[in-house]
């Protein structure tokens, strides 16, 4: 044995208080008690079928050692924990998504601020793109990227190109906070109806969850999001940005408070088939790669990063005309003559003047951003968990 299988052979024997040459469901769950770390019965079960590669039940030393032969840290319990998690938290700019379970561990807070700083990295690096695909999509007449990137130059120079990206970053920690304990509150709600105290409420349990939650913390920080919209898209004044507390007091003022949830509705439409396309082309994917490209070994965290990247970016995809739909609806002051009446009335202008394919304008940009963002998002994240001690 070589000093790395030798150090996972000792973790190996520790949890093994059996000492019959493999690791059981229970030791496993002891090990992570005495840890610290809160598990279920849920999360245990997917933890053990995630090492146990023959899928009878128990934890050989091979099956243990395959899992961990590359993990580059110190192989305590905890940090073999938080490596089988790591890969759920992926923010593309959209969408904040947090760790499941997460609540059930003791340093939450610190990952909700490791989150929160990869999200707002992840967004500021993609904002060029963001600004780019938001005034592509409120163009009705024809949208070209090379000339709305000349114009963007010429009106605002570099910096307009992050116009609004405060406000995408300020929204990140709000959204993911309500959306996070939404979820974990219809989990448990879920589940008691289910008559299930162990809280599986399956991944159709899962996705209403996660749909309600989104669709309730999307609601919450909306303003700002369509605050943001109008920022991007409104004209400078003499070459500068309008003010951020003017146009919001506009807004109240001339269009009334029910004007910043205009565009809502589409808004949250998108989230239920966004969700269910995101999930089904993940698990496909991960199925895929791990049957002919892996060989029947798991997927490690970057082919589930990619997985997760290639399956984000074709539901974004899908449900891409809502996105304009809602641009279009939050961009527009109530007041101007030309007004949409509604939702409706959006699509049916825009099929009439545009075609089809006035619905996937800006999709371009909106697609260079997913690998970037991904990848930013992966990477802050994980130096963050450095520095705050979580790895």
């Amino acid at each position: 044995m070589d000093d790395k299988e030798l150090e996972l052979y000792r973790i190996f024997q520790a949890i093994d208080v059996e000492h019959n040459g493999c690791i059981l469901p229970e030791e496993l769950w002891d090990a992570l008690v005495k840890a610290g770390i809160q598990i279920d019965d849920e999360e245990l079960a997917r933890f053990v079928e995630h090492v146990d590669k023959d899928n009878n039940g128990i934890i050989t030393f091979e099956e243990w050692r395959d899992f961990l032969l590359l993990y580059p840290h110190e192989a305590t319990i905890e940090n073999i924990y938080h490596h089988w998690e790591r890969v759920y938290l992926v923010d593309i700019g959209e969408h904040a998504v947090i760790p499941e379970d997460l609540s059930k561990h003791v340093k939450r807070s610190k990952y909700f601020i490791a989150g929160g700083i990869a999200g707002a990295a992840s967004r500021t690096a993609t904002a060029p793109l963001d600004r780019l695909k938001v005034v592509l999509q409120v163009q009705t007449t024809r949208a070209c990227f090379l000339p709305a990137i000349k114009k963007i130059l010429k009106e605002d120079g570099v910096l307009g190109f992050f116009r609004g990206n405060g406000l995408n970053v300020v929204k990140v920690a709000p959204e993911s906070a309500i959306k996070f304990y939404t979820y974990e509150m219809l989990k448990t709600v879920i589940g008691d109806s289910m008559g299930n105290e162990k809280g599986d409420i399956g991944a159709s349990g899962r996705l209403i969850a996660g749909g309600v939650a989104g669709a309730v913390a999307q609601s919450a920080v909306y303003p700002m999001d369509l605050v943001k919209t109008r920022l991007q898209t409104c004209a400078s004044e003499g070459g500068r940005a309008p003010k951020l507390g003017k146009l919001t007091k506009d807004i109240w003022v001339q269009e009334g408070p029910r004007a910043f949830y205009k565009g809502l509705v589409p808004s949250l439409l998108g989230i239920i088939p966004y969700a269910g396309i995101d999930l089904a082309v993940y698990e496909t994917l991960k199925d895929f790669s791990r049957t002919y490209i892996l060989q029947d070994s798991e997927p490690g965290p970057l082919v589930q990063l990619g997985c997760g990247t290639i399956s984000g970016a074709l539901g974004a995809t899908c449900v891409y005309p809502l996105q304009v739909v809602r641009t279009r609806m939050q961009a527009q002051s109530s007041n101007s003559e030309a007004a949409y009446k509604g939702m409706s009335d959006v699509f049916l202008r825009t099929v009439r003047n545009e075609g089809y394919r006035g619905f996937y304008k800006g999709l371009f940009p909106n697609l260079l951003k997913v690998v970037p963002a991904a990848s930013i998002t992966y990477l802050v994240y994980e130096a963050m968990k450095k520095s705050l001690e979580l790895d």
